[in-house]
This record gives C-alpha cells, structure tokens and sequence, in this order.
C-alpha cells in the first residue's frame, strides 16, 4: 500500500550489512535467509556501505550512499519504504529460525544475543542502579525468562531490527557517540555507535529489547557461540 501509494519500490525487509569483507558463514547464513524469505512471498533489499570510522559507515549504510545526506532521516534516503530493517554485521552467522523470531516480533527495536568477549560477555548493556550501562554475560540471563523479550540500556547491531519508523523518528546523526562520566573516573568515554542508537532511540520514545532465546554465532579469531 505505502509503496504503490508513493509510487516507490517497497520491501517487506531490508538488510543493512556494513564492511565490504563477508565471513563465509554470513554469506550461507544469508543465502538460507534470502531463500526462506522468497518461500514466503516477502520482497527484501540488501544495502551495506565501507569505510574507516563505524559511525560514519553505519550512517552512510542506513542512507545507502556514499553522500552526506543530513537532510533526511530515511531509510534509503527515501528512495524506497519497507517494513523492517535489519542490521547483519559480516561476521554473524545466524539460522532461519533465529530471523524468523526476531522478524515476526510485534516489538518496535529488538535483536538477539551474541558473544564479544571469552568471558561470556555478550553485546547487551542493562542499566545499574545508578543508570549506568552494566556489563551483561550470558549467565546473567538464567534467571530471567529466555522465553519473553527484556528491556535493555542498550544492544549491539551485530543482530537487531526495527520497524519503519524507528530510524526516521531518531534524530540525526543516527549514530552520534555519547559520552559517559563514570563516577571513578575524571574524563568522559564514549559508548559506542550502537548503544547511542539506543540511547538516541530512547529520547525519542523507542524502547530497547533483547530475546534471549535467539542466539547467533559472532566470529572472530575464534568462534564465539553461546550454549
């Protein structure tokens, strides 16, 4: 409807893949994903941009374009509308079943876990008591319900997506660093490109989600896997 009412192309899904190197087990991860998806009946479009600062390729990625675009706060650059997009880094590899989770999720911004560190650390930062972002390991989810979706400070984009809406709500730059004080320390440091997507996301009365039971492999010089 949105798309033959613009007179755009319109994608069911669209898939935001940074870098320009691919691990092998992204690209058959993908194939699988692009064969399902085609099963289904859903159109989707892949857009994915280099460079040498993450924030900056993450944003010219989102715009796909090499170009400085700050007029717009679209997808695509208004170039197509779509119904989800999902951010795959290139060295994800991840099954049908967990895309298809996260795909059918009724939630506005919600990814799944993966590994980044071999102490179990995992890309999801929740909020301590003091409302900084806490370090979280995949023990820390045993005792909550793996079968239901959390609230989080914040998730990587390793493996998330979010509804249309969401990046055009979103102030720009999408990815602008924040900065954080931590009370031990007398400087600022920043908290990344993602968890600042969220944060930016949360200003603008989009909450942050996690399912645990959707779980991909990150690699890296090893394989990184959760149980």
């Amino acid at each position: 409807m949105i798309g033959s009412m613009t007179n755009k192309p319109h994608y069911d899904v669209v898939i935001a893949t940074p870098g320009k190197m691919f691990h092998a087990e992204y690209v058959k991860s993908l194939i699988e994903t692009t064969k399902w998806l085609n099963e289904q009946g859903l159109t989707y479009h892949l857009i994915g941009k280099a460079g040498s600062f993450i924030p900056t390729t993450r944003e010219l990625t989102a715009l796909d374009a090499y170009s400085d675009k700050w007029d717009t706060k679209e997808i695509g650059a208004g170039e197509f509308t779509y119904g989800k997009v999902f951010w795959i880094d290139s060295d994800i590899e991840w099954d049908v079943e967990a895309f298809k989770k996260v795909y059918e999720s009724d939630l506005d911004f919600v990814g799944g876990l993966y590994q980044i560190h071999p102490n179990g650390r995992v890309a999801v930062a929740f909020e301590d008591s003091e409302g900084f972002p806490k370090v979280i390991n995949e023990a820390d989810f045993i005792m909550l319900d793996p079968e239901e979706p959390i609230e989080c400070f914040g998730i990587g984009f390793g493996f998330v997506a979010m509804k249309q809406g969401v990046f055009e709500s979103c102030d720009r730059p999408w990815f602008k660093i924040e900065h954080i004080r931590w009370p031990h320390l007398d400087f600022d440091t920043n908290i990344g490109e993602d968890y600042s997507f969220s944060i930016n996301a949360r200003r603008n009365g989009i909450k942050t989600y996690v399912m645990p039971n959707v779980k991909v492999k990150h690699h890296k010089e090893i394989v990184y896997e959760l149980r």
